[in-house]
Parts: structure tokens; C-alpha cells; sequence
């Protein structure tokens, strides 16, 4: 058996084991989930797939087809709130989903660390709140 031939058997059992992956270790290994193919398969709502090297949910079920991807219907797809094993942190910040002191957290394409415990500030809105994270 080729390499080829081993890779080719393995995918579809590595694409079911990424399928159990959290979203934040998911944001790790875009590589390990399913591209489309435009090939009008059913996408269930909930699949993640690699697309572009991130990680993009179905907002809900759709066709795989060019005209459903997320470059041409972004509103079909949702991002999952990490990147590289860090969440994104988003415009509003809740009590629930405040930023523990020492936590990292991506902000306009820069890794931030929160230098407040449940911080609920962006790094926009409350510079003091945050470090940059160098590396």
C-alpha cells in the first residue's frame, strides 16, 4: 500500500475523530476536518469544516455547493469563538463571559492578555485591561 493509499484510508477515520473535538482545541487543527467539495452533498447544521485553515460551523443544513460556501453566503456559517487554542474576544463581553486574569485572548488579529479578573472590556474600550502578548 502507498502512502497515498494510507492517507486516503485514514481521512475519513481522522475527520470522525476531530469531529469530537472541542472548539478551542478544534482551532488547533483546522487541517483534521472535512473541506468542501462543492460536490452538492448534504453539510448538516453543526459540521465544522476547514475552510481556508479556519474552522467555520454550519449555521444550519445546507447543500454543498459554491453559491452556500462561507466566502459566498457568510450567513450560512459561523465562526467558532477561538483561534489557535485561544478565544476571540468578542465587541460585548457578559459576566459570563468575562476574561479571568491571565487569560488570552485574540483582538483585531493581536494576542491580549487580561491583566483583570473577569474583565469585561475589549482592549479597545479599556486599554489598562489588557497586555499585548508578544511571540
Amino acid at each position: 500500500m502507498t502512502l497515498a493509499e494510507l492517507a486516503g484510508k485514514l481521512r475519513p477515520v481522522i475527520e470522525r475523530a476531530a469531529a469530537s473535538l472541542d472548539d478551542r482545541t478544534a482551532s488547533t487543527a483546522a487541517p483534521l476536518f472535512p473541506r468542501l467539495r462543492q460536490d452538492g452533498a448534504l453539510v448538516k447544521a453543526g459540521t465544522r469544516i476547514n475552510w481556508n485553515g479556519a474552522v467555520k460551523r454550519a449555521a444550519v443544513d445546507l447543500w454543498d455547493t459554491r453559491e452556500n460556501d462561507p466566502d459566498h453566503a457568510a450567513a450560512l456559517w459561523a465562526d467558532i469563538d477561538y483561534r489557535d487554542g485561544w478565544r476571540i474576544i468578542p465587541e460585548t463581553i457578559t459576566a459570563g463571559t468575562a476574561f479571568a486574569l491571565d487569560e488570552c485572548g485574540w483582538w483585531n488579529g493581536a494576542l491580549y492578555r487580561s491583566r483583570l479578573e473577569a474583565n469585561v472590556f475589549t482592549p479597545d474600550a479599556y486599554p489598562d485591561g489588557w497586555e499585548p502578548v508578544n511571540g
